[in-house]
């Protein structure tokens, strides 16, 4: 349980939402509706003190958000059942999978036929490729614009070459010797050709570099082709989470 909870911590860290408010221990989080992860209660601690519903409510209808929990193996136990009885709709079932970079290093190989790009700092440039890839509307730029200029300092933002086309792009940041690896994309035309291990591996040897020992990374549950590439190159689920959701 210790392991979950610090990966639960820094994956938390690693993703910091526009507003941000403590209740206790847990976290209300809110970024323009742009991610649901950025835009829940982080639970994995003790249940606060006082009528947490009602706190939430509060504070996301003051937004014009729905209601909504991070519910993960670090929360209170008894947690996703009351809010199940209060109308909760549970939604994206995710694993949360870690490895250590030496397996990941050790189950990839370098293909040198692919460039990168790399920039501290996401541009909008940037941004605007990871929104096509994933299909995006453009209206959730900034929404991500927000998140990354948040991220802790030790990060990067990736992009992958294939003579010169775009393949694929990605983020990694490094705390507390954990690198977490997010918006892993891979174009359309580039899928199945080994530019999704080989972007995994790029970041993972970025990650090295800045002190990780260990990477992470959240996963549908439902994304079963995404899970059979991640377990072919290390990564096991420790944990698992989901959301539970009031319109």
């Amino acid at each position: 349980m210790d392991d979950i909870y610090k990966i639960e911590k820094v994956a938390a860290a690693s993703w910091p939402s526009y507003i941000q408010k403590n209740m206790g221990q847990w976290r209300l989080r809110a970024n323009f509706g742009v991610t649901k992860r950025a835009n829940s209660v982080w639970t994995s601690a003790d249940m606060p003190v006082g009528d947490f519903q009602q706190e939430a409510e509060q504070f996301y209808k003051s937004l014009g958000l729905p209601v909504c929990f991070h519910i993960s193996n670090a929360s209170p136990k008894r947690l996703d059942d009351v809010l199940a009885e209060s109308g909760y709709e549970k939604v994206d079932e995710c694993f949360q999978m870690t490895a250590s970079c030496l397996d990941i290093m050790s189950h990839t190989d370098d293909k040198t036929r692919f460039t990168y790009k790399w920039e501290q700092e996401a541009s909008s440039i940037w941004i605007d490729h990871f929104i096509r890839l994933e299909g995006f509307s453009p209206e959730r730029h900034q929404g991500y614009k927000n998140i990354f200029e948040r991220m802790p300092p030790c990060k990067t933002f990736f992009a992958m070459y294939e003579q010169e086309s775009l393949t694929a792009v990605g983020t990694a940041s490094v705390i507390d010797g954990y690198g977490g690896l997010s918006n892993i994309v891979v174009a359309k035309e580039h899928r199945g050709k080994g530019a999704g291990t080989q972007v995994i591996r790029a970041l993972t040897e970025w990650a090295i570099r800045n002190g990780a020992k260990h990477m992470y990374l959240q996963v549908l549950k439902e994304n079963l082709a995404a899970v059979s590439l991640y377990e072919k190159i290390g990564f096991t689920p420790i944990s698992e989470h989901h959301y539970r959701i009031k319109r």
